[in-house]
């Protein structure tokens, strides 16, 4: 999320900058509101005085600086609407979507829609912006001079975001939260662990739980079975003595999910549901023909042979 993030802010700041093309300009008053799914916090509207060359609000080229490596194509124009397509690139994270501008005479209002995902998460922008023309000239080469309120420093906005990010993460990272079978994964253990200096308190109710649940002997079984990651082995856990343990749990009800760790064990309960059901349906076999000769008896006793 931290890719798109960035984006986020650097297209908002883009928005609100129109590129200066002209050795004279006019003052417009911008408004900018930027949604993004996914984001720790609502980002606050913007609004910024700025100067634009003239006929900017006409041209999106213009008016949505090419920043945060974002390209646009497809542009066309229909009476005073004009649309496009855009697409932007950030750290190797690509957002695509639409964008659209109406404009009359001292005004215009618009919007860019852009979606795309992040380590399989699927994210969604959109920047919805709307300009007044103030009229007063300016140049619009020089460096220009920016008033906004929500976001009158971009560093600090940044930070806002790392620390909220920050206090997601380390919520995400506490312990406490999960049971044994959910701490064992990469978010603890192995070399990108995304809450590293976490696993020693993983490990600790790990160890509680796996010689006495055998849900969570099956878990750590499973898992260092198919992992590079050794959870026992970094959390010191002797895997023949707690098999040892486990297999004398079991029992009638969790036989067939021990019988790869505790064969002999799961064998005898095996053993004994066959033995029950076979004593079972002999009990009604031996019914059956008991029935059929005290049926033939009657019937011999009625017809008197």
């Amino acid at each position: 999320m931290n890719h798109f993030l960035c984006l986020t802010l650097a297209l908002s700041a883009s928005i609100i900058t129109p590129v200066a093309h002209a050795a004279s300009g006019e003052t417009w008053e911008v408004t900018t509101k930027t949604e993004m799914s996914g984001m720790p916090y609502a980002m606050p509207d913007s609004t910024a005085t700025v100067c634009a060359a003239k006929g900017a609000e006409k041209d999106p080229r213009k008016m949505v600086n090419q920043q945060g490596d974002c390209t646009m194509t497809d542009i066309k124009t229909s009476g005073n609407k004009t649309t496009w397509k855009m697409s932007c690139d950030n750290d190797g994270q690509t957002m695509t979507g639409t964008g659209e501008v109406v404009y009359s005479t001292d005004s215009y209002q618009g919007v860019t829609r852009l979606s795309g995902t992040e380590d399989g998460e699927k994210m969604d922008m959109t920047a919805s912006y709307r300009g007044k023309r103030i009229g007063t000239s300016c140049d619009p080469s020089a460096a220009p001079v920016v008033a906004m309120q929500g976001m009158e420093n971009m560093n600090d906005m940044m930070g806002m975001a790392k620390s909220q990010m920050a206090g997601a993460m380390a919520e995400q990272c506490e312990v406490s939260r999960y049971e044994s079978t959910e701490l064992m994964t990469s978010r603890f253990f192995g070399p990108d662990a995304s809450c590293p200096g976490r696993e020693k308190f993983a490990c600790k109710v790990i160890v509680k739980d796996v010689g006495k649940k055998t849900e969570a002997y099956i878990a750590l079984a499973k898992h260092d079975d198919t992992s590079d990651v050794s959870i026992a082995k970094t959390c010191g856990i002797d895997m023949a003595e707690t098999t040892k343990a486990i297999c004398k749990k079991v029992d009638s009800g969790n036989y067939h999910e021990l019988e790869d760790y505790c064969p002999s064990e799961a064998a005898t309960f095996a053993a004994a549901e066959h033995n029950d059901s076979t004593s079972g349906s002999g009990s009604s076999t031996g019914d059956t023909v008991g029935n059929v000769l005290d049926n033939a008896k009657k019937l011999k006793g009625l017809f008197g042979f």
